[in-house]
């Protein structure tokens, strides 16, 4: 773990298991490193109302979606144990000249479309 004050960088692993069943089931888990997931599986199997047939673990620092569904590849969290959100994130790792700034009036962007010359919308 890294010094009291600083963040814990946590990413992302997916414990595939079944239940005995014909269905492969996901649990999410965000650990330090592979002895920490491990150790958090362990204490997941053990409080499981219901058999765990390990199947694979998959680690995916580069986040995981599914349908409409996203999970973050890698968190950050507080020596307390609450997590940083993203606003959070970015804005200690952004200097204030790095941020982005408003359009000069009449001037168009993607997010304004408020230049003449955008696509009509069809129809």
């Amino acid at each position: 773990m890294e010094e009291e004050g600083k963040l814990i960088k946590k990413s992302l692993w997916l414990f595939e298991y079944n239940r005995g069943d014909s269905a492969l089931y996901l649990q999410q888990f965000y650990a330090i490193d592979e002895n920490d997931v491990r150790r958090q599986i362990e204490e997941f199997i053990r409080r499981a109302d219901f058999p765990v047939y390990w199947e694979r673990l998959r680690h995916v620092p580069g986040g995981f979606t599914i349908g409409y569904s996203s999970l973050k590849g890698t968190i950050y969290e507080r020596p307390d144990g609450s997590l940083i959100e993203e606003a959070e994130e970015k804005a200690q790792s952004q200097p204030p000249e790095a941020a982005v700034k408003a359009p000069a009036p009449g001037e168009s962007t993607p997010e304004t479309a408020s230049n003449p010359s955008s696509e009509a919308a069809p129809g």
